[in-house]
């Protein structure tokens, strides 16, 4: 709900009028200043975002090309405890092979004896879960830090003043069809929506596995282009 307060804050901030003050000219140059230091410093948060989201991706991708289903682990454990197993058989090979989310571990161990391994396999399976063999706790760090940029960039634009027009460009100017700073707001839907479900599709990764984990790399990648979108039109 924060992050939902600071987007809307951010949209609407340059609609924001003054106050009327006895001393215009001061007022104004002050809130200029204050305004010009203010988004310097929410570009460089923004850059700095960009940057902390472009590594979570990184590693959020290498982590999801690592996963494997714990249940094939024990199974292998209980595997090289029956060698009796690979006489003879090719297959015992490939469920002994390294772990990935294609591994057959259980399956094999199941097939090889039904009636005295089912058992065992059903507890196997019973509350199966996944895991990464690439470092989870490096992609969970860097998506804290990025989220905490994220809500830093975002009040540094909440708690800049607005913009200060005169009449004179208010009665000449046209209806602006679109400009960079249109388009920087634009899309802030998309980065905002991808920053809040972001969490909820991780925590589905250790049920779900792959299926959660390729959403996650979806919305991930989707909201790191809208915010890359989101600097460029306003830096270049």
């Amino acid at each position: 709900m924060f992050l939902v307060f600071l987007s809307f804050s951010i949209v609407n901030a340059q609609s924001i009028p003054f106050p009327q003050q006895n001393n215009k000219h001061q007022v104004t140059k002050e809130s200029l200043k204050k305004r010009r230091n203010l988004l310097e410093w929410h570009q460089l948060a923004g850059l700095t975002t960009l940057a902390l989201w472009l590594a979570t991706n990184l590693e959020g991708d290498k982590a999801s090309e690592t996963l494997y289903r714990k249940s094939d682990q024990f199974a292998q454990t209980l595997l090289l405890t029956n060698p009796q197993y690979a006489v003879n058989d090719p297959m015992y090979l490939v469920a002994m092979s390294p772990l990935n989310r294609h591994s057959i571990a259980a399956d094999y161990f199941l097939l090889k004896d039904p009636t005295n391994n089912a058992g065992l396999y059903l507890a196997l399976k019973a509350n199966e879960e996944w895991e990464t063999k690439h470092s989870a706790a490096m992609h969970k760090n860097l998506a804290m830090a990025t989220f905490g940029m994220y809500a830093i960039t975002a009040s540094l634009a909440f708690f800049s003043p607005s913009k200060i027009e005169s009449e004179s460009e208010n009665e000449d100017d046209g209806p602006k069809i679109y400009s960079p700073i249109f388009a920087h707001k634009a899309m802030i839907p998309i980065h905002l929506a991808s920053m809040l479900l972001l969490p909820g599709l991780g925590a589905r990764i250790e049920k779900e596995g792959p299926r959660a984990a390729h959403q996650m790399e979806q919305v991930g990648w989707t909201g790191f282009g809208a915010m890359s979108i989101a600097l460029l039109v306003i830096t270049f």
